[in-house]
């Protein structure tokens, strides 16, 4: 039985990568999914080399084939799933491993698990339960008829979670690092979110 569905969506990532997959606990209840959004890079046979050199179990690896965006990617990422609960992985964050297995011990049939995030400036997040974010265990079967809405967009996130809170979900926010947040990173989409750049409602350039 699948435990924890990780999900990647991942575009021209070549040299990240395989740093988030590492961070994945090596275990039968765990499964890898890859949603390789029309890489134009090595990203896809970087993956494929490592799945087949360290002889990885539960990773399957999906080609978008064109450049449709996160929302796209990581809907699909929830269709394939088979774990009891699902969680992100940005192709350019990665997990604490040890903190990851702490935090499979939590996951009791709370619909959201909460987890705290570590950044490049050595600030950890202190998440709370009414923030957006791929910073949370996410019970699959209470995700069944949500998906993110398919158009390209910055924070989609934000949109899916404001429709979620409306169907009270129960939370529990864990007191434990578990993942690595690459961030602030000049350039990258929570970059320009948090600078201004793009309009969180709109998920446009400013």
């Amino acid at each position: 039985m699948i435990k924890v569905s990780v999900i990647i969506p991942v575009y021209n990532q070549e040299e990240l990568i395989i740093k988030a997959l590492e961070s994945i606990p090596l275990r039968e209840d765990v499964e890898i999914i890859v949603i390789d959004d029309g890489s134009t890079d090595k990203t896809q046979s970087n993956v494929i080399e490592w799945v087949t050199k360290n002889h990885r179990p539960n990773v399957t690896v999906f080609d978008n084939l064109e450049n449709r965006g996160v929302a796209y990617s990581v809907n699909r990422g929830y269709d394939f799933a088979i774990g009891e609960y699902m969680v992100l992985l940005g192709s350019d964050d990665y997990f604490y491993t040890a903190g990851f297995e702490e935090a499979m011990k939590q996951l009791d049939g709370t619909d959201f698990v909460f987890f705290q995030t570590s950044q490049n400036n050595g600030i950890v997040e202190l998440n709370e339960h009414n923030k957006c974010g791929s910073f949370k265990f996410m019970r699959r079967e209470f995700m069944k008829d949500f998906r993110n809405d398919e158009f390209r967009l910055a924070g989609e996130d934000y949109h899916l979670w404001k429709k979620i809170l409306k169907h009270k979900p129960t939370i529990k926010i864990l007191d434990l690092v578990v993942k690595h947040y690459n961030y602030p990173r000049e350039g990258s989409l929570n970059w320009k979110l948090n600078n201004g750049i793009i309009d969180l409602e709109s998920g446009k350039e400013i």
